[in-house]
C-alpha cells in the first residue's frame, strides 16, 4: 500500500498486523487498496480526507465529531429504545417472573424511568467510521461488549490506519468475551441487515438502549439507520418458549416413534419444471384462474390454508406444506380434508406438527425443523432440514422447492400483508372477514393480527403489514439469495416487495413446460428427496441421553451465571449468552434450545427495568428481587421438565398440554 508523507508508519504497520491477525479478509483488501482520496492535514493540524477539493471534516471537524459523541451520551435519539415486554408477547413462566419483579419493586417504593440514566450499553454501532475520531470516546462512554463499525467508503478505513489505534479494538475478539464486526458496504439495506445480524449474534436480548452514531453526513448512512431502526424489533424474535419446546418435542416423539412416514432430504440436482408456491393472501383471488390454467404444467405447492382456496377452485396441489405445530392448523387441514379430500397430495411438514395431521395423507413426509430441541434430539443430519423454513408456512414452501432442486418459482398470494385493510386473506380461505363471517364452517379461524406498518408494495405504492410479515419477507429474501443467480423467483402477489424476486403480473406468465416434464421432475423429486424412514432411527436418537438430566444440568449452569455476575448487567448477559446461545463444536444442545427462549425473555425483562430503577442508589434492592425471582423460575423449569418427560405420551394435543401447564401450581 502507498503511504502518505508525514504519517506514522509504525502505527500503520501495527494496525495492518492487527487486521491480518483478527480480520484477515479486510487486511487483504486494505493492503491492495489504492485510494481515490488523500490523507491531509487541515488548518487545525488534524488529519482530514480530501477528494477533489472537498474535505471529509473541514475546519473544526475533529472537535465536532468528538463533541457530538459527548453531547449524545444519553440522548434517546442516539439509542435504540425498545418497548417493554408485556404479557402478550412472553410465555407463562416469563410473565410470572415479570409480574413478580414489578410488583415487588413497586411495593418497595421503586419507580422506573422511561429511559436509562447511564450511558453504558451492551451494543455500540458506528454508522460510518471516517477517521474514527469519535470511536475512543464512544468506547469509554458505552463500555460495550459488542462493537459494530460499518463504513461505506473503503478509502476512509484505509486512511484510518494512519490515524487511530486499531489493535485495542480488534484484539477484543481474541479475548472471547467481546464481539467486534467491521463492515464495508455501500448498500443501505445490506448495512441494516448486517448490523442486525451482528446484534443478534452478539446478544439478541440486549438491543434496548443500543448506542449508535453516524460518523458523518451521508445519504447512504441515513437510509441505513432508518431501515435498521425500523426493523430493530426483529432482532430478538424467534428465540422460542419453554412450553412450545415441550409441545414440539412431544409432537416429534409421537410422529416419529411409528414408522409410517418418509423423510425429506435436500438434493443438489436442479430441475427445470416451474413451481407455483401458493399462499392465501388476498391477491390470490385475482390469480386463481392462471394457476388453474397451468396446474398440469407447474408443480403446485400449497402453503397452509391455501389448500382450501386451491381445492375450492378445482386445483389439487402436488404438495401440501405445514410448519406450525398445534391443534389449530390440524383443524384447518382436517376441515379441508373433510370437504374435498387430499387424495394423492403429498404432505411435507415439520416433524413438530400435530401428530394427527399425518393420518389425512397417503404420504406424509417430515423434514426436521432446525433451531429447536426436537431437531437436536431427533434429526438424522443437516441434509434433512430446510434452510429458512420459518417463521411462516410460506417460507416452508419456498425452502422445500429450492431444496428439491426447482429453480423457476412463482409466488401467488404471498402478500405478507394487504393493499386493503378490509381483506386480509383470499375470500375462499378459512379466515373470517368482516363481510364474510363463515359462521358454522369447520376449521374457520379469526384473524387477530393488526397490520400496523406500511412498506413498499410489489407493484408499487404501499402495503399494510406487521412485524412477523416483515420477518417472513427477510427470510424469503435470504433463502432465495443463497441460490442466485441459479434460481429465478417471480412474485405475482400484490403485497410486499420481496428482495431477490422479480415482480410479474400473472397475465404475463408463459410456461414452456408440459405435463410430461412435470411428471418426470416429480418422479425425480420422489426418488431423491422423499426417502423411506430408517428402521431404528427413533429408538437410537431418543435413547442417546437422559434428556431431563441434561436440561437440569444446564439450569444449574445458569444459576452459576447469576451468582457470579456481580450485579453487572453486561457481564451477566454476556455469560448467559455463552451458556444458552453459544454453540459448542458448532452444534447447539437440546438442553439449550429447550430452556433458552424463556430464560432469555426473562433476562430481557430484567435488563429493561434494572437499567431504569429510580432512585438509582436503590438499584441493589431491585437486584435482590431479580436474583430471588430468577432463581425461582429456574426451580420451576426444573420441576416442569421432570413432569413433562414423565408424561410425554399422555396428551393428545398441544391444547391438553397447555391446559395442564396453565393450571400449574408454581409454589411449594
Amino acid at each position: 500500500m502507498s503511504i502518505e508523507a508525514g504519517v506514522d508508519k509504525d502505527l500503520i504497520s501495527a494496525n495492518l498486523k492487527a487486521f491480518h491477525t483478527w480480520a484477515p479478509q479486510l487486511a487483504a483488501q486494505l493492503s491492495s487498496h489504492t485510494p481515490q482520496s488523500k490523507l491531509v492535514r487541515n488548518v487545525d493540524g488534524d488529519w482530514d480526507v480530501e477528494f477533489r477539493g472537498e474535505f471529509l471534516y473541514g475546519p473544526g471537524g475533529r472537535q465536532r465529531s468528538e463533541g457530538t459523541a459527548k453531547a449524545l451520551a444519553l440522548a434517546p435519539e442516539s439509542r435504540v429504545n425498545m418497548a417493554p415486554l408485556s404479557s402478550r408477547n412472553v410465555d407463562l413462566v416469563t410473565n410470572r417472573f415479570l409480574n413478580r419483579i414489578l410488583k415487588r419493586g413497586t411495593e418497595a417504593g421503586l419507580e422506573f424511568l422511561h429511559y436509562p440514566s447511564e450511558p453504558k450499553a451492551f451494543h455500540l454501532v458506528s454508522f460510518g467510521l471516517g477517521l474514527g475520531y469519535h470511536i475512543p470516546l464512544l468506547l469509554e462512554q458505552v463500555e460495550p461488549i459488542s462493537v459494530c463499525i460499518v463504513e461505506p467508503n473503503l478509502d476512509f478505513l484505509y486512511h484510518s490506519l494512519a490515524v487511530m489505534d486499531w489493535e485495542p479494538i480488534l484484539e477484543r475478539t481474541a479475548q472471547g468475551q467481546q464481539h467486534v464486526t467491521i463492515l464495508v458496504s455501500d448498500q443501505p439495506g445490506d448495512i441494516a441487515r448486517r448490523v442486525r445480524a451482528h446484534l443478534r449474534f452478539s446478544s439478541p436480548i440486549m438491543v434496548d438502549w443500543t448506542r449508535y452514531q453516524m460518523a458523518y453526513q451521508s445519504p447512504i448512512l441515513n437510509a441505513a439507520i432508518t431501515e435498521f431502526y425500523r426493523d430493530a424489533q426483529l432482532i430478538g424474535m424467534g428465540l422460542g418458549f419453554f412450553h412450545d419446546e415441550m409441545e414440539m418435542v412431544r409432537a416429534s416423539y409421537m410422529n416419529l416413534r411409528e414408522g409410517y412416514y418418509r423423510v425429506f432430504k435436500q438434493s443438489p440436482f436442479p430441475m427445470p419444471t416451474p413451481v407455483f408456491i401458493v399462499g392465501s393472501g388476498p391477491s390470490l383471488d385475482d390469480d386463481i384462474e392462471v394457476i388453474k390454467a397451468y396446474k398440469d404444467r407447474a408443480v403446485i405447492i400449497s402453503c397452509g390454508t391455501a389448500a382450501r382456496v386451491l381445492m375450492a377452485n378445482g386445483i389439487k396441489p402436488d404438495f401440501q406444506m405445514l410448519l406450525e405445530n398445534g391443534a389449530a392448523p390440524y383443524r384447518a387441514l382436517k376441515a379441508v380434508d373433510d370437504e374435498f379430500g387430499y387424495g394423492d397430495t403429498v404432505l411435507i411438514a415439520s416433524n413438530t406438527v400435530d401428530p394427527r395431521v399425518k393420518e389425512m395423507f397417503k404420504t406424509p413426509v417430515f423434514y426436521f425443523r432446525n433451531s429447536l430441541s426436537s431437531y437436536t434430539i431427533f434429526s438424522p443430519g443437516d441434509p434433512h432440514t430446510l434452510d429458512e423454513s420459518g417463521p411462516t408456512v410460506t417460507n416452508t414452501g419456498l425452502a422445500a422447492a429450492l431444496a428439491m432442486g426447482f429453480r423457476e418459482l412463482y409466488l401467488f398470494g404471498v402478500d405478507l400483508g394487504t393493499k386493503s385493510q378490509g381483506r386480509h386473506h383470499s375470500k375462499d380461505s378459512l379466515y373470517r372477514h368482516d363481510d364474510d363471517q363463515k359462521d358454522g364452517m369447520d376449521g374457520a379461524m379469526n384473524f387477530d393480527t393488526v397490520f400496523d406498518q406500511v412498506d413498499v408494495a410489489n407493484f408499487g405504492g404501499l402495503a399494510h403489514t406487521e412485524a412477523i410479515m416483515l420477518w417472513t419477507r427477510d427470510a424469503l429474501a435470504r433463502a432465495i439469495g443463497r441460490y442466485r443467480p441459479a434460481v429465478e423467483v417471480f412474485n405475482c402477489s400484490d403485497g410486499l416487495l420481496i428482495e431477490n424476486t422479480r415482480p410479474m403480473s400473472s397475465a404475463s406468465i408463459k410456461l414452456t413446460s408440459t405435463p410430461e416434464t412435470k411428471a418426470r421432475d416429480l418422479a425425480k423429486a420422489w426418488e431423491r428427496c422423499l426417502l423411506p424412514s430408517q428402521e431404528g432411527h427413533f429408538e437410537e436418537r431418543w435413547g442417546r441421553a437422559d434428556w431431563p438430566e441434561t436440561i437440569k444440568a444446564l439450569l444449574d449452569r445458569v444459576q452459576g451465571v447469576l451468582d457470579d455476575c456481580d450485579r453487572d448487567l453486561n457481564k451477566m448477559m454476556l455469560h448467559l449468552g455463552n451458556v444458552l446461545i453459544a454453540e459448542i463444536d458448532g452444534k447447539p444442545s437440546a438442553a439449550q434450545y429447550f430452556i433458552r427462549g424463556t430464560l432469555l425473555m426473562s433476562a430481557m425483562c430484567l435488563a429493561f427495568y434494572a437499567r431504569r430503577v429510580t432512585p438509582p442508589d436503590r438499584t441493589d434492592e431491585f437486584w435482590t428481587i431479580i436474583e430471588e425471582e430468577f432463581t425461582d423460575i429456574l426451580r420451576v423449569l426444573a420441576i416442569q421438565t421432570d413432569w413433562f418427560f414423565e408424561n410425554i405420551e399422555v396428551f393428545e394435543s398441544d391444547e391438553e398440554l397447555f391446559e395442564k401447564v396453565t393450571e400449574w401450581r408454581y409454589d411449594g
